[in-house]
């Protein structure tokens, strides 16, 4: 059985430790400034910075150099192409680096160089074109999305899979709150198998399920489920989003599955994580991975289908429906255009909202 961990507080407390402040300031002020820096970012960005710092140091030792502070130009370029070609790294995984070192320096109290020259950029480019030509001559599988076909397929798959009936319904449950609200897997699954962060990941009093407008339909229509997501990627100033997700009537409603699976899992604590396997184990993206794949393999060998692939199903039926891009980013709580990257059907010429609302009765979004 996974314990609360000490989280995000713990966390953050060993970043501030590490801040240095120039300024003449007294140490409750600079205590206070600290705390306050330490919460600037994500502790999932913080982790892959501090990774970068050990990628640095790695790549030092390797050449016999020290760690000089601040990073010159030729140990930037050499470290970038240690990265590239000795460790084979892709371009947007160098470029986090670079913003990795860039965030040491400012850490450190020290003024930050020009670690983005021009003949830097020209190299990161360089690298994404190669990285984009290999992919297109390796013909590597993109992320396939979720489509109604492939949540039928997959309902059917874990009806006879062999595990524990509880399993099976968490399982089908959390595949319905992902298609159907455009989920991230972060937002529902907890990040380790051994531990949880109350702070951050959604537990089980932090979904409900809900009637709408106090009537429910011939169909069963009438309900919805609740999410209060903590801490969402889209929410900059870290406050909780409420996400509703509404009843469909359909084979794959969520809202059938909800009300199954609360019914199956009565006994479990309201403070513990929301999905849990029958081992006592929370669900996390890498293990609800696994049975993703035992499922579909057999019947779409290579399908690349993974937890994230459920949100960009989302977008793209959205897209090949016409809906308007304002639409599609509102479903999916983006705030940028970056939801163009997760549209991967084929995208059809718009038509209007309500249009396609009322035509295709076939998506029961």
């Amino acid at each position: 059985m996974a314990s609360p961990a000490p989280g995000t507080a713990k966390f953050t407390a060993g970043l501030a430790k590490n801040i240095k402040f120039n300024a003449n300031l007294s140490e409750q002020v600079a205590a206070d400034l600290r705390h306050a820096a330490s919460h600037s970012m994500a502790k999932r960005t913080w982790l892959s910075y501090k990774t970068a710092e050990r990628m640095l140091a790695k790549y030092l030792k390797g050449v016999n150099q020290p760690l000089e502070l601040p990073t010159s130009e030729s140990t930037l370029l050499g470290f970038v192409h240690w990265l590239a070609y000795t460790k084979g790294l892709k371009a947007g995984t160098i470029s986090g680096y670079i913003s990795g070192i860039r965030n040491l320096h400012i850490v450190k109290g020290i003024e930050e160089p020009n670690l983005r020259s021009n003949l830097l950029k020209m190299v990161l480019e360089g690298r994404r074109n190669i990285d984009a030509i290999g992919r297109t001559v390796s013909c590597k599988q993109e992320r396939q999305p979720v489509t109604l076909d492939i949540m039928q397929l997959l309902k059917a798959k874990l009806s006879g899979w062999q595990a524990q009936p509880a399993d099976r319904l968490t399982a089908w449950v959390i595949c319905t709150l992902l298609f159907h609200g455009a989920c991230r897997g972060g937002e529902l699954l907890c990040k380790a198998e051994n531990a949880f962060d109350p702070a951050v990941d959604l537990l089980r009093k932090d979904l409900s399920l809900r009637q709408v407008g106090g009537s429910v339909s011939e169909k069963g229509e009438g309900r919805s489920i609740q999410l209060k997501l903590k801490m969402p990627k889209e929410a900059k100033d870290k406050r909780a989003v409420i996400v509703d997700i509404f009843e469909s009537g359909s084979v794959i409603c969520p809202v059938r599955a909800v009300d199954k699976w609360l019914k199956a899992t009565v006994g479990a604590k309201m403070e513990e994580p929301a999905f849990i396997w029958s081992s006592g184990k929370p669900v996390t993206a890498r293990s609800l991975n696994r049975v993703i794949k035992d499922m579909l393999d057999a019947d779409l060998p290579q399908h690349g289908i993974s937890v994230h692939s459920f949100r960009t199903g989302a977008a793209s039926m959205m897209a090949e429906l016409g809906y308007p891009d304002e639409d599609i980013k509102a479903i999916g709580r983006w705030s940028s255009r970056a939801f163009e990257n997760y549209i991967k059907l084929e995208r059809t010429k718009r038509i209007q909202t309500l249009s396609g609302m009322k035509c295709n009765k076939s998506w029961n979004f």
